[in-house]
């Protein structure tokens, strides 16, 4: 069974990459040919992602969501550790 069978060419299954950072994972998952709803916290990575999977993103096998998740809704303060 394919996953790409849907005639608009889009996958038919879809993974959640919780905490994307680099990528790997989600990239691994568009290989296999899921569609992939990447979330990822640290906006510097998002960024850098958005370049790295252009392509996916505009054939709408990718979707990048720049958020945290929390325990409560609203704003939080996101630390990035330097080191």
């Amino acid at each position: 069974m394919s996953l790409l069978g849907n005639k608009d060419g889009h996958p038919k299954s879809w993974i959640y990459d919780i905490g994307m950072h680099h990528g790997e994972d989600t990239d691994f998952y568009l290989q296999k040919g899921f569609g992939v709803v990447a979330v990822e916290a640290n906006p510097v990575l998002v960024a850098g992602a958005e370049e790295q999977f252009a392509s996916a993103i505009r054939n709408g096998r990718l979707k990048i969501v720049n958020a945290a998740i929390a325990a409560e809704s609203g704003p939080v303060t996101f630390y990035v550790n330097k080191d």
